[in-house]
């Protein structure tokens, strides 16, 4: 019984998140398509130099409060609630006073490419009082997650994800600037933050301290603090090193292009944190069942992201070139560029959570390590082939990190890796053969045989990879529906 509420649960789960996601990322590519409309590239570069500081400083001080809630099996008692609570607010502070003494620093440090970056000397103050903010919001947040009740999370997202758009919409209509996107998110933060209290009736938390569970919050959290530093640097070092080497509007460009091409990415990273990891974590004491378990839904995932990576690859210069004004076409071009890290990445994320879910943190910190090489030859990369070159480069960590990985799988680790290795290739064959046929074939993009010759081979891998999900999730239901005795042997087919 316990096996089969579990999968109830998770495929549940799994409809909340693609869902809620699904729907979260149509709000999120729109309001860009609409905000490009009415700020210059030049904005979207200081924004992007501010989102990289900001979420390098979460990073850097992440003690890794949620999934320790998430792990523990303490994870309802109310003393561990509260002193995580606690340690959440006191980041908080603590991370906005950071933001507000390396402000100056960090704007004269890029100012010497670009005069306009100066103006993140009162910028990042004003955005880092957003950590203070999500300080104080309530660990309900992850109790449910913890118990995979993930519709009103999604909701929760979503509808903070809404109130950011019409706010930074209606103020960019007035001012055109900066400030519009990042009083849209302070906004938004205000209200989550507020709603998280009342987001699960009876659910509240008290400042307070409870040393053996800050102890053992700690222990946990100090893997994950030194991990996630380490994956900041793997995911947001390509902005800081180009900060100092692209303009504002040619960084604006690149950063509207990760918006798209990080899509899949946001989906795998998603999944894995909030319905992959609580369940394996179920299984933390059967290290061959989890492992079984988490081929079959990595299957998912990888189709998923396969899809929506060859799509990307396929289809976005004709996007951009439709839906944008000039100034942002070439955006398309760098998309493409992406795919072999952003489809490295997924790779990745798609296993690392099992480590993590069997207590041991420090592999994923040593992971993190292996992926940081790829900065190295992205540096290198871009010397000898410019932007291409350094995308090419980047994409080479997350591989030595996940062969690293699959060294320190207790079980089945070939079987994982020949998972991989058949997405991998039979993605770089489709994608090969669809560029080739675009590229060889006399017609242009703007023309209506170059328009539906793009949908067409763009969508195809959308759909087979949308297809084959419905079928898991059939074979799913099917199971569900089987007598609760051989559940068990089931479990499997999640």
């Amino acid at each position: 019984m316990e096996s089969e509420s579990l999968r109830v649960l998770a495929v549940r789960g799994s409809f909340w998140t693609l869902g809620g996601y699904g729907l979260s990322q149509v709000v999120r590519l729109g309001s860009h398509l609409v905000l490009a409309w009415l700020l210059a590239p030049e904005v979207f570069g200081l924004m992007a130099l501010v989102t990289v500081f900001m979420q390098g400083m979460q990073m850097f001080s992440d003690v890794g409060i949620k999934p320790s809630i998430i792990q523990s099996g303490r994870g309802r008692d109310a003393d561990f609630l509260n002193t995580a609570w606690t340690i959440q607010i006191v980041r908080g502070l603590a991370l906005w006073a950071c933001t507000c003494i390396l402000a100056w620093p960090v704007a004269a440090m890029f100012a010497r490419n670009d005069a306009a970056a100066g103006a993140l000397a009162v910028l990042l103050p004003v955005a880092g009082f957003g950590t203070v903010i999500a300080g104080f919001s309530s660990t309900a947040l992850a109790t449910l997650n913890k118990d995979l009740r993930l519709g009103r999370l999604t909701m929760l997202e979503l509808v903070a994800q809404i109130i950011s758009l019409m706010v930074t919409v209606a103020w960019a209509l007035i001012h055109p600037s900066v400030w519009a996107i990042i009083g849209g998110g302070l906004v938004s933060g205000v209200f989550k933050a507020a709603i998280s209290h009342l987001i699960v009736p009876g659910h509240r938390v008290r400042i307070s301290w409870d040393r053996d569970c800050a102890r053992e919050l700690f222990s946990f959290g100090k893997w994950v603090f030194l991990s996630t530093a380490f994956t900041f640097l793997s995911t947001n070092m390509d902005r800081l090193v180009l900060g100092n080497v692209l303009t504002l509007a040619e960084l604006g460009l690149y950063g509207i292009a990760l918006v798209f091409a990080r899509v899949p990415l946001h989906v795998s990273g998603r999944l894995g944190d909030t319905v992959l990891f609580p369940v394996y974590a179920k299984y933390k004491s059967d290290p061959a069942r989890m492992v079984a378990v988490a081929l079959e839904a990595r299957r998912v995932v990888l189709w998923a992201g396969s899809g929506t990576c060859l799509g990307m690859l396929i289809a976005s210069p004709l996007v951009f070139q439709t839906l944008w004004d000039e100034r942002y076409h070439s955006a398309g071009t760098i998309v493409q560029w992406t795919v072999p890290y952003i489809w490295s990445m997924i790779v990745l994320l798609t296993m690392d959570r099992i480590p993590l879910a069997l207590g041991n943190s420090r592999a994923l910190f040593s992971a993190n390590i292996f992926r940081c090489t790829g900065i190295v030859l992205a540096v290198a990369g871009y010397a000898g082939a410019g932007l291409p070159g350094f995308l090419i480069g980047l994409a080479i960590g997350p591989l030595v990190a996940h062969i690293y990985l699959l060294l320190r799988l207790p079980t089945q680790s070939r079987e994982v890796f020949l998972q991989g290795l058949r997405f991998t290739l039979g993605s770089v064959l489709y994608g090969s053969c669809a560029l080739a046929i675009i590229t060889w074939t006399p017609m242009s993009a703007g023309t209506t045989l170059g328009i539906v010759t793009v949908g067409m081979l763009a969508l195809a891998p959308v759909l087979a990879a949308g297809y084959m999900i419905w079928q898991r999730v059939r074979s799913s239901k099917t199971s569900l529906r089987a007598p609760v005795a051989v559940a068990p042997a089931a479990v499997g087919s999640l």
